[in-house]
């Protein structure tokens, strides 16, 4: 059953990732706005709570579990303003690309928190992993911020790295709806807390004639986000974590795919970027999907 799940993630996380690039470079005044937006539109989960609490199960977790949920959340958060910043570089399927560093990553902190000793194809899958990032930075039309773009991802997949070993945790002493609500928790208070300095509550207020016409937009993507982040969440909870990541390296696949059909269909709303190096993209995701399958 944790095979279903992590295969519809990605599906919702490519879908997020193109309707996210087009906000980015069309309607937010500023990348970081991307998490105080998502962050107001993930209140939405709390108001299914009442309807769902009756069938679900519940539990007191120790505090430390919540303060572990809770952190879970606020690097999800932070990652996510790598990724909105990496989005006002690069195109969405690049970017979605370097999401696939995290599978790389994870089982070289396993290594040094748990003495997981990896064996010689597994080593080959990081390389192929870290190569076909390195080949998509070239890829990238943007030659004067590519390799911003590029370590943004990197410390985004770092964070990642932390806060899927963080959910592995919670889910172990805590109830898989219960868990999900305070990992959202705190990635609500992290969304939020930009609008605690002026300068930033400032120019988000300033944004808002634009953002208030498509608020609806804005919320249905964060609801796609959640789905996908509860997809992930539940296969994590029913499966182990390296394999759950190695199959979510879809993402870029489908990101190329949406981005391409919605330059077709919609091309005020597409990035001509991409339909560029097509070939060598597709090339280079099967060899991203080769080294995944290495590493599980």
């Amino acid at each position: 059953m944790w095979l279903f799940f992590a295969l519809l993630s990605p599906l919702f996380w490519a879908s997020t990732c193109v309707m996210d690039s087009v906000c980015v470079k069309e309607v937010f005044r500023k990348p970081w706005i991307g998490i105080v937006t998502s962050a107001l539109a993930s209140l939405v989960v709390f108001l299914a709570v009442p309807f769902i609490a009756p069938f679900v199960e519940w539990s007191v977790p120790s505090w430390g579990i919540v303060g572990l949920a809770l952190l879970a959340g606020a690097l999800i958060q932070i990652s996510q303003m790598f990724y909105f910043q990496a989005l006002a570089y690069s195109e969405a399927g690049i970017v979605a690309a370097y999401w696939n560093l995290t599978p790389a990553l994870l089982p070289i902190t396993s290594f040094f928190i748990v003495d997981q000793i990896l064996e010689l194809p597994q080593y080959a899958g990081i390389g192929v992993l870290i190569f076909a990032s390195v080949c998509f930075c070239f890829l990238d039309a943007n030659f004067a911020f590519r390799w911003r773009s590029f370590f943004l991802m990197l410390g985004a997949s770092i964070l990642q790295v932390a806060a899927l070993l963080f959910e592995d945790r919670v889910y172990e002493q805590a109830p898989y709806f219960l868990g999900f609500l305070l990992i959202t928790t705190g990635l609500i208070l992290m969304g939020i807390s930009p609008l605690l300095l002026p300068s930033a509550l400032k120019v988000f207020r300033s944004n808002l004639p634009a953002l208030r016409p498509i608020a609806s937009i804005i919320v249905g993507i964060e609801v796609m986000n959640l789905l996908a982040l509860a997809s992930s969440q539940r296969a994590i909870d029913l499966g182990v974590p390296s394999l759950v990541a190695a199959v979510e390296t879809m993402i870029p696949a489908y990101t190329f795919l949406l981005s391409f059909l919605l330059l077709v269909i919609v091309p005020r709303f597409g990035d001509p970027q991409a339909s560029s190096h097509l070939p060598q993209k597709v090339g280079l995701v099967l060899g991203m999907a080769g080294g995944v399958y290495l590493l599980s």
